[in-house]
């Protein structure tokens, strides 16, 4: 089997954007051109790949073999609509929008399941990759794309990366929102956010090996009323008060059966 290159346009200039662009061009695939509609992001990207760019959809480059929606989940619809190519793979790169919201003939998603900064460097080979293709053809050549930057790859229907994508809200998003709940506590006694990193570490590492269930710890697993008490007094009331009660609650029913 011959060596994969693809000529290919991004379209997006966000943080997905930022990063896919720059991980195709380094293993060897051809990035035409940036597509955006803000010029002014598509020319700070398009200077880093050293490839052309535009805001206009008139003058998107036809010549590719592969166009990359890496656009907000509620633009994928209306922007794919907009593109007017003929036989042509359109890919989106979400997590929860199913692959037939792209209404051309070659459709699929290439889905990278990593949350992405600007600032903050990634390494693909630790990424899983979930594909979907309208086409087998067109499902190989996703699939070959994606191992040239991943080994972990996966073949996710729509249904199932929309699922896959809720979890990832609890694991990833909801999570970091509680780190951000926690800074804000430190913060007020002036304690750094530094000294909860080992725990933060030590916890995710656990379940490498185990489930979550069966390393979970704290007070409401052991049904440790008095320390609850106090932490809900020292948070009074709000938002902080609000969830760890919540929390808590729910922590205490899901293990009540266990008791």
């Amino acid at each position: 089997m011959s060596k994969l290159k693809l000529k290919i346009v991004i379209v997006g200039a966000g943080n997905v954007a930022w990063h896919l662009a720059k991980e195709l061009q380094k293993n060897d695939q051809e990035i035409l051109q940036i597509y955006n509609r803000s010029v002014g992001s598509a020319i700070s990207l398009a200077r880093r790949l050293k490839c052309d760019f535009t805001s206009s959809v008139d003058d998107l480059n036809k010549e590719a073999d592969l166009y990359i929606l890496a656009v907000t989940d509620s633009a994928i619809s209306e922007v794919s609509k907009s593109l007017m190519l003929n036989n042509k793979l359109i890919v989106h790169t979400s997590g929860a929008i199913e692959k037939d919201c792209i209404e051309h003939e070659r459709s699929g998603v290439f889905y990278p399941l990593q949350t992405f900064s600007k600032e903050k460097s990634l390494n693909f080979k630790n990424i899983p990759f979930c594909i979907e293709a309208t086409k087998s053809e067109d499902y190989n050549t996703l699939m070959r794309l994606a191992t040239l930057l991943s080994p972990i790859v996966y073949n996710i229907n729509s249904h199932q990366r929309k699922v896959l994508h809720v979890a990832a809200v609890f694991a990833c998003n909801f999570s970091n929102f509680m780190y951000m709940m926690a800074d804000d506590i430190l913060q007020k006694e002036q304690i750094p956010l530094e000294i909860l990193q080992p725990l933060i570490k030590e916890t995710a590492s656990k379940i490498k090996k185990l489930k979550p269930k069966e390393v979970q710890t704290g007070p409401a697993v052991r049904r440790d009323k008095s320390t609850i008490d106090a932490h809900l007094n020292y948070l009074e009331k709000g938002a902080h008060f609000d969830i760890y009660k919540i929390l808590t609650e729910t922590i205490l029913d899901k293990n009540k059966d266990e008791l």
